[in-house]
C-alpha cells in the first residue's frame, strides 16, 4: 500500500473513529505511528518527549475525529500536520522555560525562533521526502545523500539523462515547499485544536471515553495488542 491513504479509507476511518471504535483508532496507530514519532523526534531532538507527543497526538485524534476533513486531502498529511505544530508549540514552551531558568545568559527571543523555525522545516523536509512518489525520492537520495550527478543518477536508475534532470527539478520543487511553512508564531491556537470533541451519533450525550491502552507509545511503530472494551465511556 502507498503513502497515502486512498479517500476512501480516510473517509471510512474518520466515520469508524468518529463512532468510538477502539479498532479503528489501532489501525491508525499501526499505520501511522512511526510517522509521528519520526516527525516529533526531528522537531523536539528527545527520545522520550518524541514519546509522549506521540500519545498526545493520538489522544487528540481519538477525542477529535471530526477535526480532519478529507476534503481538505489526505489523513496522512492531516495527522503530520497536528503532529508539526503540537512538536513545534511543546519546542516553544521547552525553549522558554531553558531560558528562564538561563536567566541573563538565556539566548536572544529571536536565537529561539530562529531555532524553532529550522526545526519546523526540517521536519515538514523529511515528510516531503517520505511522501513524494518514489521515483522523485529515488533521484533525490542519489543526488544529494549519496553525491552522484545527474549522469550517475541516470545510470543508476536506468533512465535518460533527461528524465533525471526532470525528476530531480520536481524533487526540489517540492522540497522547497517546506521553507514556505512558517513555525507557529507565540500565542497561536492551531485550527485543529479549536474543535470540541464530538460525541458518538448513536449515543449523542456521551463523552469519548480514554485513549485504548493499544496506542501506549513503546517506540516508533509499536503498538501492544489492544485491550476488549474500549470506546466511549457510557
Amino acid at each position: 500500500m502507498g503513502h497515502d491513504a486512498p479517500p476512501r479509507w480516510d473517509r471510512r476511518m474518520q466515520q469508524r473513529l468518529a463512532h468510538g471504535e477502539a479498532a479503528a483508532l489501532g489501525e491508525l496507530y499501526d499505520r501511522f505511528a512511526s510517522l509521528v514519532h519520526s516527525l516529533a523526534h526531528r522537531v523536539l531532538d528527545d527520545e522520550d518527549a518524541a514519546d509522549r507527543l506521540t500519545r498526545e497526538v493520538f489522544t487528540y485524534i481519538w477525542e477529535h475525529p471530526d477535526s480532519y476533513d478529507p476534503k481538505q486531502g489526505p489523513l496522512r498529511s492531516w495527522i503530520a500536520g497536528v503532529t508539526r505544530h503540537q512538536a513545534v508549540q511543546r519546542l516553544r514552551q521547552t525553549e522558554a522555560a531553558s531560558a528562564r531558568d538561563c536567566g541573563d545568559g538565556a539566548p536572544a527571543p529571536a536565537e529561539i525562533e530562529q531555532k524553532i523555525r529550522e526545526a519546523s522545516t526540517a521536519a515538514r523536509a523529511d515528510y516531503i521526502v517520505t511522501s513524494m512518489p518514489a521515483p522523485l525520492r529515488a533521484a533525490l537520495e542519489l543526488a544529494y545523500f549519496q553525491r552522484r550527478d545527474y549522469r550517475q543518477t541516470a545510470a543508476d536508475l536506468g533512465v535518460t539523462e533527461d528524465e533525471a534532470r526532470r525528476r530531480l527539478r520536481l524533487g526540489l520543487q517540492l522540497l522547497s515547499t517546506a521553507h514556505h511553512h512558517q513555525a507557529l508564531p507565540p500565542g497561536h491556537r492551531a485550527s485543529y485544536s479549536a474543535r470540541a470533541p464530538r460525541s458518538s451519533p448513536a449515543a449523542p450525550h456521551a463523552p469519548r471515553g480514554p485513549l485504548p491502552p493499544h496506542t501506549q507509545h513503546t517506540g516508533p511503530g509499536t503498538s501492544a495488542p489492544p485491550g476488549p472494551g474500549h470506546g466511549r465511556s457510557r
